[in-house]
């Protein structure tokens, strides 16, 4: 015992050691984090911006800790280790997940989506996870250091006012970067040149935060994510300038589509992860059957704009606007205006409009949404009497709700596509598990046990969801409906939930382009119209206005984002943080091809159509239409 009291008191020499060791567990936990990450945005990891940043927030932090008493300061160690340890497994949890690190406004769905976590989304590389061990233990041993008893007066203010400066002295590399990376001009306004590759445009907009992240560092990246997320010190246009925007936005003039299914029913469904290589004749025939008689949409894409894919979708084909990735609660969604949205579209011109999944209305907020959206009602399994609100099949049920009024406009959202695609969710797999293992065994996909036995099982989730397709067809033709409705279908998003990325685009057929992973099914059924296959690249934004043109609905296109993919303009999907493609060209701000007039042209339409959309939301535009009902209506 008193060779190993005498060791700690060997090692309590040391103390002075304790606040430069805490700066170096920062520091290390920081540069370990963009090393493995370093294949990530255009930052090298040794540039001196991240470092900078680094080195500031590390200085203030530890000066911050040596102002605490003793107790206190071993315990904040520890704990604000900790937080950003446990916030860097958060960031490669959701780059793994989705392919962009974490941003606080995925907190606004992060209760909804934990109910389908599964543990075989978390795939960390060990040589990190070391790195985050080493750097709490470094921490640790630090606060192990702290002085155990108290200093005389002396050497308490010494080391207190040392603290104190250290922590002033931080701010200024901190202050320093900021303010070089800001704009040295007004760049709120859309209409500015806006360069991608420019670090200031990056800091600036602060929304692709994949290279935020490696060009701020984990702690800048922490502080002005949140004030971001939640607002703080951001603005927007006023009504005056969205109004200017809005006025001389040219969209395309009507067009031999227009007012085609004009008081037609339409029952509008979008399909839970039905990805191309899920829709086939052998795993969904249903589906498969209606897509061949249908107006296909071959090149058809479903961009991820927030990390809820489903929630993410479902705004954009009901409103036409683009979820502001940044700076907006969800609950704006329940509370905002949207005289514009579909639902409020169909019920003016007639239609009893009702929407339909079988989530609990406090999923996503859906039951206040959908009804603030223009839904008369939000009907969840229990409205619909189902005894398995995963089960598809059992959405039949709610038949004669979809269907009624003289013209309806129903809106429904399928799950039993959703992952994950294992024995957690065996309910939805095992009725048809066995068909599926038949159909994957003639379908020549070759790989590991476990990614074929999860393939199966998403095979057999496809076939519960076509199953009700079936009998929705038949139930339609039977009462006469499918002479009189249109059906619309498309998928909420790719098919994320394979947890072997590689394995997935293997099945997709997905080279070297990861943006083909966004090709998702969307189609059309009406039986007076012939089938025919549109090749004009068209993405999630484009539906709305589609639809309005195609039933003739009374409202002004050139309030979305997207365009009426039967007239003359579009063509392109537009990606995240500006980024677009279309048959030729895939232009983001890791663009090196030579720079046209056209694509610069396409490039500022495109910003100002996200960056109005994301103001249009944040100052709730469309409130101040009350009272003025020609505004936004057809001219």
């Amino acid at each position: 015992m008193e060779e190993k009291s005498g060791f700690l008191q060997k090692l309590r020499r040391l103390s002075p050691l304790s606040l430069p060791l805490c700066f170096l567990s920062f520091v290390f936990l920081d540069f370990s984090f963009r090393y493995f990450y370093r294949f990530v945005g255009g930052t090298s990891v040794l540039s001196y911006k991240p470092m900078l940043f680094t080195a500031g927030w590390a200085l203030l932090l530890t000066g911050l800790l040596g102002l605490l008493p003793r107790l206190a300061r071993r315990i904040a160690m520890m704990l604000l280790i900790l937080l950003f340890s446990v916030l860097t497994l958060v960031h490669c949890a959701m780059f793994n997940i989705f392919g962009n690190f974490f941003t606080f406004s995925d907190t606004n769905f992060a209760g909804d989506g934990a109910r389908f976590f599964s543990w075989s989304y978390l795939n960390f590389r060990k040589a990190l996870l070391l790195c985050i061990v080493l750097a709490v233990l470094m921490m640790a041993f630090a606060a192990f250091l702290v002085p155990p008893k108290p200093e005389s007066r002396k050497k308490r203010i010494i080391s207190k006012s040392a603290a104190g400066a250290a922590a002033l002295l931080s701010l200024v590399p901190i202050l320093c970067m900021h303010f070089s990376l800001q704009p040295k001009s007004d760049t709120m306004w859309w209409g500015n040149t806006y360069d991608p590759n420019a670090e200031t445009e990056i800091y600036s907009e602060f929304t692709n935060t994949n290279r935020c992240v490696m060009l701020t560092g984990l702690y800048q990246y922490t502080f002005r994510n949140f004030t971001v997320s939640f607002g703080i010190g951001q603005s927007h246009q006023g009504a005056d300038k969205l109004d200017a925007y809005y006025e001389s936005r040219e969209v395309s003039p009507d067009n031999g589509k227009t007012g085609l299914f004009k008081d037609k029913n339409l029952l509008m469904v979008m399909l839970e992860s039905a990805d191309t290589w899920l829709l086939t004749e052998d795993y969904m025939p249903n589906l498969y059957a209606l897509q061949q008689k249908s107006i296909n949409f071959a090149n058809h894409y479903t961009p991820l704009y927030l990390s809820a894919g489903t929630f993410n979708t479902e705004i954009v084909s009901l409103t036409g606007l683009i979820p502001a990735v940044s700076g907006l609660p969800s609950r704006a969604y329940s509370t905002n205006s949207f005289p514009l949205s579909l639902p409020n579209l169909f019920r003016d011109a007639g239609y009893t409009v009702n929407s339909f999944h079988s989530a609990s209305p406090a999923i996503y907020s859906r039951g206040s949404i959908h009804t603030n959206l223009g839904f008369e009602a939000y009907h969840s399994y229990v409205d619909m009497g189902m005894d398995d609100y995963m089960l598809d099949s059992q959405l039949i049920r709610a038949y004669d709700q979809m269907t009624s009024g003289n013209k309806f406009y129903s809106y429904l959202i399928t799950y039993s596509g959703h992952g994950p695609y294992t024995e957690e969710m065996r309910n939805i797999s095992d009725p048809h598990y066995e068909a599926a293992k038949a159909e994957v065994a003639k379908s020549g996909v070759t790989g590991s046990a476990e990614n074929m036995e999860e393939y199966t099982l998403a095979v057999a989730h496809a076939m519960e969801t076509d199953e009700y397709i079936g009998e929705l067809v038949d139930k339609l033709t039977g009462d006469g409906h499918m002479e009189d409705t249109v059906l619309v279908f498309y998928a909420d998003h790719y098919g994320k939930y394979m947890s072997d990325d590689a394995f997935l685009k293997q099945v997709k057929g997905v080279g070297e382009n990861k943006n083909e992973l966004y090709r998702t099914p969307f189609f059309l059924y009406s039986a007076d119209q012939k089938p025919e296959t549109v090749e004009k690249y068209t993405s999630s934004v484009d539906i709305v206005p589609t639809l309005v043109n195609l039933f003739g609905l009374d409202a002004d296109r050139r309030y979305y984002v997207g365009d009426d993919i039967f007239g003359d303009r579009g063509g392109a999907v537009l990606m995240p943080n500006y980024a677009w493609f279309d048959e030729n060209v895939y232009y983001s701000d890791a663009y090196q091809g030579e720079m046209t007039e056209a694509m610069q042209d396409r490039t500022a339409d495109f910003r100002e159509r996200v960056n109005a959309s994301w103001d249009t939301l944040k100052s709730d535009y469309f409130a101040t239409w009350k009272g003025d009902e020609t505004k936004g209506r057809k001219k």
